[in-house]
């Protein structure tokens, strides 16, 4: 009786170290992510390793650079939404992700270690500034006001990661980020024109549609103004 060929292994490939470089990173730090021990954990030889990379260096490399690439495609794409709540829901609901807390916390861990990672980090968080002002010019904040509120929005994104990645008390309070920036911007826009109220009470039209998902039920706390 034939008996069948005996399966040969699947070489490692580059994205194999990275994406476990990428587990080590999220969760014990850049410090961490030694060719030793992502060898282990893939229960492959040291010497494969350089099969792909030249060394320790050119893999950070490659993870810093599927980090911010991602990250600048996933916001080039919602950008391209039509609905101005949908793309707000889909930012917040990506910064509320329990699958990237870590890693977000871990990168600017690194990036405090590292300028070059540093400047990465920065470029990430400029591009995200100019989402979150795109946003509120198009419920009727003004250029200047849009770009000022943008920046502090974002220093409360990153303050909520920080907390929500280490503090198991605010984890348990169930502090949602989208409601906390729905009260924030929506004090921001009580000092806003009558014009700005009336784009906003025109925004809400999108809550009829979205009013059954928790997360987006926050966003139209930001869309509205107590007077309407």
């Amino acid at each position: 009786m034939a008996t069948s060929a005996t399966l040969k292994p699947v070489p490692l490939q580059p994205d194999d170290w990275i994406n476990a470089a990428f587990k080590r990173l999220s969760s014990e730090g850049v410090e961490a992510v030694r060719i030793e021990a992502l060898a282990r954990d893939l229960g492959a030889s040291k010497g494969s390793f350089y099969w792909h990379f030249r060394d320790r260096e050119d893999l950070l490399d490659k993870v810093l650079d599927r980090w911010q690439d991602e990250d600048s495609r996933w916001l080039e794409t919602i950008a391209t939404d039509e609905a101005t709540a949908t793309r707000w829901a889909k930012f917040v609901d990506r910064c509320e992700d329990a699958s990237r807390l870590r890693l977000e916390v871990s990168m600017r861990a690194w990036a405090r270690q590292d300028e070059r990672v540093a400047n990465r980090v920065a470029a990430v968080e400029k591009q995200k500034a100019q989402f979150i002002a795109g946003v509120l010019r198009e419920v009727g904040f003004a250029e200047e006001t849009a770009e000022s509120w943008s920046a502090l929005v974002l220093l409360v994104c990153l303050g909520w990661l920080d907390r929500a990645s280490r503090d198991k008390e605010f984890q348990s309070a169930g502090l949602s980020l989208g409601e906390i920036l729905s009260d924030l911007v929506l004090a921001a826009s009580s000092r806003a024109t009558h014009e700005i109220r009336r784009v906003l009470k025109t925004c809400c039209s999108f809550e009829q549609k979205l009013a059954k998902d928790p997360m987006k039920r926050g966003f139209f706390r930001f869309l509205r103004c107590h007077d309407f």
